[in-house]
């Protein structure tokens, strides 16, 4: 199993509403509430099979542990990657969800449409690759499927084509950033 792990520590100015605070920025992104405890709140979303389908990072399993004592907050976020490549713009939207909830506490604003905007964005990118890579495996596969007569091979090489062009984007990614 691959995690993605991230925490955050930070002190809000206002202690009296962060537990009600915090459960709303959470349950408005789709998070369910698991546990709560005097100091404890509990938040997972997600499950191992819609994370091998989603294009949404932020519903891969997953689970948030905040810690409020008076007025500090600490938030331990573990993703579960399984069946995932995490490409750099899905890393950095959790980054961003992360930094809006802090935000949200300490200069209390609603990030919520920022969240969802960063969100678009990254599915946005992430179909793009799909779909080249289903065009430019599919085409020839179509060609190869009419002249053999084996239909299944269009699926094939749909399917090969889309995981091909996505693990090429993420590589370059990755290696772009390595390189700065």
């Amino acid at each position: 199993m691959s995690t993605l792990r991230k925490n955050i520590a930070f002190n809000v100015p206002d202690s009296n509403d962060v537990v009600e605070k915090t459960i709303d920025y959470f349950t408005q992104s789709g998070f369910k509430l698991l546990d709560k405890g005097e100091n404890i709140l509990t938040f997972g979303r997600g499950s191992i099979l819609s994370n091998m389908w989603t294009f949404n990072p932020l519903q891969w399993k997953s689970e948030v542990k905040i810690e409020i004592v008076n007025q500090k907050v600490i938030a331990n976020f573990e993703v579960n990657t399984t069946g995932q490549k995490v490409t750099l713009k899905e890393e950095n939207l959790w980054d961003k969800f992360i930094n809006n909830f802090k935000r949200q506490l300490t200069e209390q604003v609603d990030f919520k449409p920022e969240n969802s905007k960063a969100l678009q964005a990254t599915k946005r990118n992430s179909l793009k690759w799909v779909m080249m890579g289903v065009l430019i495996g599919g085409v020839p596969a179509g060609l190869i499927a009419s002249l053999t007569g084996i239909n299944s091979v269009i699926s094939i090489g749909a399917i090969g084509g889309a995981i091909g062009f996505l693990i090429l984007k993420i590589n370059n990614e990755r290696s772009k950033n390595d390189k700065k």
